[in-house]
């Protein structure tokens, strides 16, 4: 997928969560059937559920986006932000011209060693670097990478598009009020979750304009050092408070070490350091030449690689652009496509469960997909050890198992629990638990606050089991809270055979 189907499929998404009324998006329209394309061998893509799933929603979301687009010309500011182009010749130019234009020396042409432009570049390099390897070695939760910064500037180009297109609707009177709401409300969803989903490409890619304009940028700096050297006499000195010539020494030769190696020439003697001390009267050619090879090693060769591998990430992440599965609204449109070859046994503990409970299926098929095998097992009575599983090699399990939060959570539940993991865990992966905790009960007798204490003593015991308890036919929770929070309650990992 790429980006540009991305945006295509979160549009259609937004557009569709704020119309449930089927007013705009009609229902027909909803309800396209992408055709099915064989390969070269003849087999169907059906063949790979998830990969025709996938196809599926992208062929699907370019069939509504068009129709949308058309009918409402406002929504194609969507796409603005997919057509900003850096030309990355201009900015190379740009870089290099500021960095020639930018004179370090100025037109006094003395060199002060301890107080030259360049070393200042090159500490703010050095903290650009110790900033890039500690977000390699500290990564960020993804949540904290959200927060001002790169992603920002697209945030700024997408609402600057978006508005302009706002206020044209606001003009003309053509569209009604309703209409109007309900493309700001769209828009603002869809620059939300395209920003949310395509982050870390977009980041990657400013990342990658920043070192190669960091690089040209000492480029011209170095081009125009030497360029000048042929007109101009630079001269260099030093002076300084708290230092003498032998610290001056020190401190010159371990920072031109490299360069005074890869030249071949030696670092002036203290004397000769003590000779530079006070106002600039000795060539500074040696000095230029040494600025120059250490600019080179520290900044110019170190950007460039980190250009080079900001690129490579940036198409590598391009090509790997992927819905987000585990939203509830792409979990039904790739239904038909999920759940192969998985077993879903589902059994409840000290209680039973009604087979014709149409909203418990409707929640499994959704959670799981519509190619699973969903099987009702029977009740676990209190105080008795997991049920026995059926043993397929062909088929990953998921074990879920339904309690109800009108009993009181007790020490059995947490021995029953234990023996239940265990059990999973001698099957091996992928076979997974899941842990459901029915609120109907309380729901029915509209009791909040005691449905929350209940819950909250399921929660607490279902955390010491080391188990994550899910909430269902909660009343207080969203209406898709429950399939948003399924991905984080699967134990021991995510499940990724229900994508």
């Amino acid at each position: 997928m790429t980006l540009a189907q991305l945006a295509k499929v979160l549009l259609v998404q937004a557009c569709e969560q704020h119309d449930p009324d089927h007013k705009f998006i009609l229902r027909y329209e909803r309800e396209f059937l992408p055709h099915q394309e064989s390969d070269p061998k003849g087999d169907t893509a059906t063949e790979d559920p998830a990969r025709a799933g996938e196809a599926s929603v992208i062929e699907r979301a370019e069939h509504i986006s068009d129709r949308l687009t058309q009918k409402h010309p406002a929504l194609t500011s969507a796409f603005a932000v997919l057509r900003i182009k850096m030309p990355i010749t201009l900015l190379i130019g740009c870089a290099l011209m500021g960095g020639f234009l930018a004179d370090p020396i100025g037109p006094a042409g003395q060199i002060n060693l301890l107080n030259f432009p360049l070393l200042t570049l090159l500490i703010w390099n050095v903290v650009a670097y110790i900033g890039v390897l500690y977000n390699m070695i500290v990564p960020r939760p993804s949540r904290d990478r959200s927060q001002p910064g790169l992603p920002g500037l697209v945030q700024w180009l997408l609402g600057l598009s978006v508005k302009g297109r706002l206020s044209r609707l606001r003009s003309d009177r053509a569209q009604s009020s309703d209409e109007q709401q309900w493309i700001a409300a769209s828009l603002a969803t869809y620059a939300a979750c395209l920003l949310h989903s395509g982050r870390e490409l977009l980041i990657t890619h400013a990342r990658s304009l920043l070192h190669v304009a960091a690089a040209a940028l000492a480029i011209g700096v170095i081009a125009g050092l030497y360029l000048r050297g042929f007109s101009f006499l630079y001269k260099a000195g030093w002076d300084s408070t708290f230092m003498e010539a032998e610290g001056v020494h020190a401190f010159l030769s371990i920072l031109f070490a490299p360069a005074s190696w890869l030249l071949g020439t030696p670092m002036p003697s203290v004397k000769a350091i003590a000779d530079l001390q006070g106002t600039a009267r000795s060539n500074a050619a040696i000095w230029i030449h040494f600025w120059a090879m250490t600019t080179v090693l520290f900044i110019i060769l170190p950007r460039t690689l980190l250009a080079a591998a900001a690129w490579t990430r940036k198409a590598r992440l391009a090509a790997d652009v992927h819905l987000p599965g585990n939203e509830p609204y792409f979990r039904r449109l790739l239904n038909p496509c999920r759940g192969k070859g998985l077993l879903v046994e589902v059994f409840a503990y000290s209680h039973r469960v009604k087979e014709a409970d149409d909203r418990f299926l409707v929640f499994l098929s959704d959670a799981f997909g519509v190619l699973a095998h969903i099987h009702m097992g029977n009740s676990v009575q209190y105080g008795e050890p997991p049920p026995h599983f059926p043993v397929d090699p062909d088929r990953a399990l998921c074990a879920v198992a339904l309690f109800n939060v009108a009993q009181a959570p007790e020490e059995t539940h947490s021995e029953f629990l234990e023996a239940l993991k265990a059990t999973i865990r001698g099957r091996g992966r992928p076979n997974m638990l899941l842990v459901l905790l029915d609120c109907e009960a309380y729901a029915q007798i509209d009791h909040e606050t005691r449905l929350r204490e209940r819950c909250q003593a399921w929660m607490t015991l279902a955390k010491e089991c080391g188990l994550q308890a899910l909430k269902y036919r909660d009343p207080s929770g969203p209406p898709d809270g429950e399939l948003q929070a399924l991905p984080d309650c699967l134990w021991p990992s995510d499940f990724r055979g229900a994508r």
